[in-house]
Formats: C-alpha cells, sequence, structure tokens
C-alpha cells in the first residue's frame, strides 16, 4: 500500500511538475533545483552575499524581503556550465522576492536583471547566454505574478567575470538583482 501511494504521489509531481512547467505561449520558466553564499561581486558593491545558487541580492533587496541567508542556503555552486536553470533553492529566494515585489514592501518597485557567465566562449556568446539567465529569473517571477514591467532584463556577458579556474568561474555564472530608481 505504501508503495502504491508513493507511485501515485510522483506521479502527481511530474504532473504537476508539467502542468506549472507548460503555462502559455512563452517558453515556460525553467524548473527549479540550489543556493550558495559567496562573496559579492566588484562590479556591485551594494550586493549582499548571494542569496542563491545563481543569485546575488542588493542589500536594500535583502533587507526589506526579509531574507535569511543562514536558514535558506546551502552551498552549491552556481548556474552549471553552460546552463541558465534556476535551482530549487532559489526558487525558494525567488518566491519571497516575488511575494515582496508584489504584496510586501518593495510593491510596485522595479528590479533590474543582469545575468552573467564566466570567460569561457566568445564575447557573443556570453551576452547571450547572460541574457538567457536573466530571462530565466525574470519568467520565473513573472510566473509568480511579478508585473513584468516591473523587471528589466539585461547582460554583462563576461565583462566583470573575475574568476580563473572552474571553482571561481562558478560565482561568475549568476544573475544579479537589485532595485531601480
Amino acid at each position: 500500500m505504501k508503495l502504491k501511494m508513493l507511485g501515485i504521489q510522483t506521479i502527481c509531481f511530474v504532473v504537476l511538475g508539467s502542468v506549472v512547467a507548460c503555462g502559455g505561449d512563452k517558453k515556460p520558466a525553467e524548473v527549479p533545483t540550489a543556493v550558495t553564499t559567496s562573496t559579492a561581486p566588484p562590479s556591485n558593491p551594494n550586493a549582499r552575499d548571494a542569496v542563491g545558487n545563481t543569485l546575488t541580492v542588493s542589500d536594500e533587496i535583502y533587507r526589506l524581503c526579509h531574507l535569511n541567508v543562514q536558514s535558506e542556503i546551502d552551498a552549491t555552486p552556481k548556474f552549471a556550465f553552460d546552463a541558465s536553470l534556476i535551482t530549487r533553492s532559489d526558487a525558494i529566494v525567488l518566491d519571497k522576492i516575488a511575494v515582496c515585489l508584489t504584496r510586501g514592501p518593495l510593491a510596485n518597485r522595479h528590479v533590474e536583471l543582469t545575468g552573467r557567465a564566466d570567460p569561457r566562449g566568445t564575447e557573443e556568446y556570453n551576452m547571450s547566454l547572460g541574457a538567457k539567465r536573466a530571462h530565466a529569473v525574470a519568467s520565473y517571477l513573472e510566473h509568480h505574478k511579478v508585473q513584468n514591467g516591473d523587471l528589466a532584463e539585461t547582460s554583462r556577458g563576461a565583462l566583470d567575470a573575475t574568476g580563473d579556474s572552474d571553482s571561481s568561474w562558478a560565482k561568475d555564472r549568476r544573475v544579479d538583482l537589485s532595485l531601480t530608481q
């Protein structure tokens, strides 16, 4: 009986995930799966230590959305090489940010999403990959009721990358979130 229930739960989870992922005309936001702490990038001096394995968040968003790194973060790498999938732990952080932007202290505020890449690949490729990463985060937030007009997507590609090895390149593969005026 327990095995049968587990099988039914698994099928329901897969079906539910498919329904959520296939929401409309737009390409669906990539399904989430982890979050880390890292140092803030030098190009964003106001960024809080990363709150997601693929995100860094400005101090203002961190503070006003009551993000708690210690209880929500599992030390894992950032975006995988050549990927724009949002991880589960990033989804947890993005869920809180979505609530904060829709009915919390940051309601009706505008957020800039800056996609970044490590220095491997051509400049054009890295700019495109950074844009895909920013778009994945924007799609996720839009799916959680954040208005498209409140999100500005941009890419810096590898322009501000500082890594020089596999472990440090992982820190370059991210999306930065910051409030705009």
